[in-house]
């Protein structure tokens, strides 16, 4: 008997179980306008025309011993398929149903899953498995702008502003913000324009003429 080019497959992980028999009908549906058609082996599968959350449902039978009926030879006894399937259910994590030759390759959890004594032969157990599609929901994420400031910050270093008292001098001046006086020329530097459209006697004389209420900038 000539083997379907299908192979069906439940896995959890590296725990897998190829269905050894066939079902006759595979139903992927979730209540929309689906399109079917009909493929050898399988009967009616329908492909889904809205994504959504498919469900999944087909009847087949673990049989006791192979025969021709089986899809390979090594099956698994129908206790143990049965086990495995019961262990995937209990361990409350979903499973990826596959079948090979088509796009069906999907996460789901198992709805639900029936089995009885076979009515091909005695030892074979039927079975009807439910299958759900499963999806995970993850929080989007908005990225919010920073708000400016209206205010604007000081940078570091910003020269402080000094206003002049009487008998004030340049050279007073550095050496009680900087500590040494010599470095008067920097306060020059940092208020020349002004000091000379002050009096413009600062020109020959750089520094010389300050007065009191005067503003200087200090750079740090």
């Amino acid at each position: 008997m000539a083997k379907s080019k299908y192979q069906m497959w439940i896995s959890q992980g590296k725990d897998k179980l190829r269905f050894p028999v066939l079902p006759e009908k595979l139903e992927l549906n979730n209540n929309v306008q689906n399109e079917s058609i009909k493929v050898s082996k399988f009967g009616e599968l329908t492909f889904l025309d809205v994504p959504g959350a498919r469900q999944i449902s087909f009847t087949a039978f673990f049989p006791k011993k192979y025969t021709p009926i089986a899809e390979y030879k090594s099956i698994p006894s129908p206790e143990n398929a049965i086990a495995k399937i019961e262990r995937f259910m209990k361990s409350k994590k979903p499973v990826r149903f596959i079948v090979t030759g088509t796009k069906i390759n999907i996460q789901c959890s198992i709805e639900s899953f029936n089995h009885n004594e076979g009515t091909y032969d005695v030892g074979d157990r039927e079975f009807t498995l439910q299958l759900k599609e499963y999806k995970t929901a993850s929080p989007r994420k908005i990225k919010r702008k920073a708000k400016k400031s209206s205010k604007k910050r000081s940078s570091k270093g910003a020269p402080k502003v000094y206003t002049v008292k009487k008998g004030d001098t340049l050279w007073d001046i550095s050496g009680r913000f900087y500590g040494d006086s010599t470095k008067w020329r920097r306060i020059w530097n940092a208020n020349k324009a002004a000091m000379i459209k002050r009096s413009r006697r600062n020109i020959r004389q750089p520094g010389h003429w300050i007065f009191p209420g005067q503003k200087l900038k200090i750079p740090q």
